[in-house]
């Protein structure tokens, strides 16, 4: 049997820039520190002037500049602290939301997905839900980045995660898992019901339309399924079993779903199969 072609993406299609609220966060404490010594100066300069102005005025002179220094340097500078600390805590809630997002797609990134997934999988073992992981991969993904670049890839990407979410529940998550790859999790979902929505997403990306520049591109995606059973000791076989089944997909053409267990090999068994179709290239 032929193997499937590698689904590996060149880095530099997945580099993304920095975003404008992490250079902001780290200037905000810089703009702060020069706004408040520049107001310190410029009060206690002035607190001066009017303490030497009031000075032949006789002894109740002192306390009205020492009132007048308060006025003019600390209350304005508390002002200032006060409005600096609630931007530095706007900025890291910004920053923070960033860090769990894919810069290509805008939905969660891997890191943030498995934090999630790893909780959600607790809570299924713990109280005998059913749960489902999907995972969606962009047929011939590295011919559309030879043929058409990395502006291409990225439209592609983008499509897939919208109309993908625009599919699942309220509950359900998705995210970048890679390089050509989404990863869905479904909650309270047994194996029929995971079959139904995988292929659902299958169909809507099968028939779609994505505009780039002057052209349309169209492609497909194999699709693994993996449901939550007893013999899942962790995400990690849950997460394992959800790729056997993704590339079983793709070695038979892609365009297709296919659900877990798999053995992959020229003997390999096949869980429940929905689709047998030929996957579309990126033109």
């Amino acid at each position: 049997m032929t193997a499937p072609e590698s689904h590996e993406v060149p880095a530099a299609a997945h580099v993304a820039t920095e975003p404008a609220t992490r250079l902001l966060g780290g200037r905000l404490p810089v703009m702060g520190l020069a706004l408040g010594l520049a107001l310190i100066g410029g009060g206690g300069a002035l607190a001066w002037a009017l303490a030497e102005l009031l000075a032949g005025s006789g002894s109740g002179a002192a306390p009205l500049a020492a009132a007048l220094a308060v006025a003019l340097v600390v209350l304005p500078l508390a002002v200032l602290l006060l409005k600096l600390s609630r931007a530095l805590e706007r900025s890291r809630r910004q920053l923070a939301r960033l860090d769990t997002l894919d810069a290509a797609t805008g939905v969660a990134n891997r890191a943030h997905f498995l934090a999630l997934a790893g909780r959600e999988w607790s809570r299924s073992r713990r109280y005998g839900s059913g749960a489902a992981l999907l995972l969606v991969d962009i047929d011939r993904f590295p011919r559309l980045l030879e043929l058409r670049g990395t502006a291409a890839g990225d439209a592609v990407l983008r499509a897939l995660a919208q109309h993908t979410e625009a599919t699942l529940r309220g509950g359900d998550a998705l995210a970048r898992f890679g390089g050509s790859q989404l990863a869905v999790w479904l909650t309270h979902a047994d194996p029929i019901g995971a079959l139904d929505v995988a292929e659902r997403i299958r169909e809507r990306i099968e028939s779609l339309d994505i505009p780039f520049g002057e052209k349309t591109l169209r492609v497909t995606v194999s699709v693994g399924v993996a449901a939550l059973r007893p013999a899942h000791h962790g995400l990690t076989a849950l997460i394992e079993d959800a790729d056997a089944a993704v590339l079983a997909a793709r070695q038979t053409g892609g365009n297709c779903v296919r659900a877990a267990p798999v053995e992959l090999g020229p003997t390999r068994k096949i869980g429940p199969s929905v689709g047998d179709n030929q996957a579309a290239g990126p033109l």
